[in-house]
Formats: structure tokens, C-alpha cells, sequence
């Protein structure tokens, strides 16, 4: 289903979304919804995420219709989609992280150190 979709939003070709990328799609149990997660990186950094969730929400149909085509199942989910946070929080992690370290608040080199020392060995 993440092909599906992923190969459909290249194919329709809106502007609006370029280098955006289907990550993950979670279906329910019952086959009723399918949650279609996305990433939108570069679309965040230039203040148009609301324009791809607008641009992703005038194209679910045309999505699912093909999806209903595509999927060959009973059931076909309704889709919504959904922004993926994992790696927008991944990144905001890391950058508070390099922060810290740059301040002398945090250094991940004795965090390792320390890790390192944990595990005894058997002849001790």
C-alpha cells in the first residue's frame, strides 16, 4: 500500500509535493483505516507544511480509488494521511544534543566512557 501510494503522488506530480516521502503506512486491525504516514522535510523548513497536508488532503480520493483498484483484499482501508514526527524529533534531539556538547553542558564522550565500564569482566 506505501508503494501504491508513494508511486501515485509521483505520478500526479504537484509542486506542492516535492520531496515528500511516504515512510510507513498502519493499517487497523479491521481493515477500516489505514494511516498513511509522511515526511515532509524540506516543506517544514520553508513554512509549507500546511501546504502539503492541504495538496495531500485534495488528492485522497483520487488516492483511494486507486488504492481500492491496487489492493487486493475484502476490505480496502479508508486512508488518512498523517505526518511522520519521527525523524523531524530525531533531528531536534540530536541538535539539542550538539548544543549542549558545544556548550560544555553535555559531553557524549564520557556518556561512553562510562557505558563502557559497565559490563565486568569474568576474571575480576
Amino acid at each position: 500500500m506505501r508503494e501504491i501510494v508513494a508511486s501515485e503522488l509521483e505520478r500526479i506530480g504537484d509542486e506542492r509535493l516535492e520531496m515528500v516521502t511516504i515512510t510507513a503506512v498502519k493499517v487497523d486491525g479491521s481493515l477500516e483505516h489505514a494511516d498513511v504516514f509522511y515526511s515532509a522535510m524540506s516543506a517544514e523548513e520553508d513554512g509549507r507544511a500546511e501546504e502539503v497536508a492541504e495538496a495531500l488532503d485534495e488528492l485522497r480520493w483520487p488516492i483511494q480509488k486507486l488504492v481500492n483498484r491496487e489492493v487486493s483484499t475484502r476490505k480496502t482501508p479508508q486512508i488518512q494521511f498523517k505526518p511522520d514526527l519521527v525523524l523531524s524529533s530525531a533531528l531536534r534531539i540530536e541538535e539539542i544534543l550538539r548544543s549542549m556538547s558545544d556548550s560544555g553542558e553535555f559531553d557524549a564522550s564520557e556518556t561512553d566512557a562510562e557505558h563502557s565500564g559497565d559490563s565486568a569482566s569474568p576474571e575480576e
